[in-house]
């Protein structure tokens, strides 16, 4: 899912975004710098990055950087929440979860955390498609980082005296997300979109479906879906010209052996809504009103992703967006309001997100409302387009000095099987973009048919704010 594509909300988001033990990750500029292979099976190239296919289908992107002197290595599995059953809904993140208890080469805790020891990041994150072993180091480290990745994904012990205690610190976990109106209304709004249907399965899982989890299950499941075809390997940052054969036989040594192996896919999802819905959740101690609105848009790989973006950006992103002046400046109605798209495979969905005051939810529902409608019914600005787009291009250039964007951002279409674009390509894309395209996208998508409702409060759901679902 790229909300925005390439600007995702990096925070937790149980159940529905990816579970960080800590950290983050930042935007950064590509940078064009020629990169050559010595070994005689890959082609040489002046790309700004390389891709090599290993003989089982094990896949390797490299991307140099000049002028850092750190390298950001991942590991990145195509399987995440979305491939589970309810049976054992959560097993994805559980094991992202135990296999830092230890590996073969690093049998215990302490051991698997060499990379903070040598002064690294060291983190992992389960999604709803996508599982990332990542690390980011000195670049005169980048294979012992890249070897913890290795022995996380490929070589984890996952013995059973720790599964019972990593539950529990998962239970916790999902405590804290139930703790948290805002996270729990996303949470809400994403089952209500995609109900009895594995990608509306949270990523955290569900109390019973973990209890039924134990170290057998983890290791077949682990043995199902972390195969060859599956994985991603992704190195970013100062890989200097004599780095690059070591890489290559490093990766070949480490994952050339894999056996293939046959997988299974995704359940499809076919929308069909055609009237608004609501969900309501009653959270006694809530102290606001947590609602999120939204419709059905579009897959991850659509090219209406592009205008899209820049809409978003104008509509729900940051100080000077229509939603951020309306809502909050003018109206106060607010402290915090925004946008953001997510999209997957086969389907997508973009939403709003608001926390107001309980007396207040009518009037902030009815007035995100209008703001729509006003876009759908007259469109946007030539001033606004050309703010977003300059915007974007800022965003990019102020981050541009963190390998971890790009292993993110070229790893992320690799796993999801894209054609790879890079970051001028995409922004070639984005300056290309005009307020007639995105007046063509929101009158097709944001129409009434398709909008939804969650809202997290004090108060049980009452029959008038349906009502208000109106555009």
């Amino acid at each position: 899912m790229l909300p925005l594509l390439f600007f995702w909300h990096f925070f937790n988001r149980c159940g529905r975004r990816r579970q960080e033990k800590h950290g983050s990750i930042f935007l950064l500029k590509l940078q064009h710098l020629p990169i050559f292979w010595y070994d005689c099976k890959v082609k040489r190239t002046h790309a700004p990055f390389q891709r090599v296919t290993l003989s089982n289908g094990v896949r390797l992107i490299l991307i140099p950087m000049e002028g850092v002197n750190s390298v950001a290595t991942s590991v990145m599995i195509g399987v995440g929440s979305r491939y589970e059953t309810k049976a054992i809904n959560g097993i994805s993140h559980f094991l992202e979860h135990i296999v830092f208890k230890g590996t073969n080469k690093y049998p215990t805790t302490d051991d698997v955390n060499t990379i903070e020891r040598i002064g690294g990041l060291q983190n992992a994150y389960t999604d709803i498609d996508i599982t990332n072993y990542h690390n980011k180091v000195l670049s005169t480290d980048w294979e012992l980082a890249l070897e913890i990745n290795k022995e996380l994904a490929l070589a984890p012990l996952i013995e059973q005296q720790h599964i019972d205690r990593e539950r529990s610190v998962i239970i916790e976990e999902m405590k804290r997300c139930e703790d948290e109106p805002e996270v729990k209304v996303g949470e809400a709004f994403h089952t209500m979109m995609y109900p009895s249907q594995s990608l509306g399965m949270r990523t955290i899982g569900e109390t019973e479906s973990l209890k039924s989890i134990g170290a057998p299950e983890l290791r077949t499941y682990r043995d199902t879906w972390y195969t060859p075809e599956r994985i991603v390997v992704v190195l970013a940052g100062n890989l200097v010209l004599s780095h690059t054969s070591e890489v290559f036989s490093r990766v070949e040594e480490w994952f050339g052996s894999l056996p293939k192996k046959k997988t299974g896919d995704i359940e499809p999802v076919v929308d069909k809504q055609d009237k608004p819905k609501l969900e309501v959740v009653t959270k006694p101690d809530a102290q606001q009103a947590h609602l999120t609105l939204g419709f059905r848009t579009f897959s991850r790989g659509s090219d209406d992703r592009f205008a899209w973006n820049v809409f978003n950006l104008l509509m729900g992103v940051s100080f000077t967006s229509r939603l951020f002046k309306e809502i909050r400046e003018k109206r106060g109605l607010c402290y915090a309001i925004r946008s953001g798209s997510d999209g997957w495979a086969d389907v997508g969905y973009w939403s709003i997100y608001a926390g107001v005051g309980t007396d207040k939810v009518e009037e902030a529902t009815t007035a995100t409302l209008a703001e729509v409608a006003k876009v759908v019914e007259n469109g946007v600005t030539d001033e606004e387009v050309a703010v977003a787009k300059k915007r974007i291009k800022t965003m990019l250039a102020f981050k541009s000095e963190d390998p971890e964007f790009f292993t993110e951002f070229y790893g992320r279409q690799e796993v999801f099987n894209q054609p790879i674009m890079t970051v001028e390509e995409h922004l070639s894309r984005i300056e290309a973009v005009t307020k007639e395209d995105i007046h063509g996208l929101v009158k097709k998508y944001l129409t009434q048919k398709t909008l939804n409702m969650a809202l997290v409060w004090n108060k049980p759901g009452e029959e008038k704010l349906g009502k208000l679902l109106r555009i």
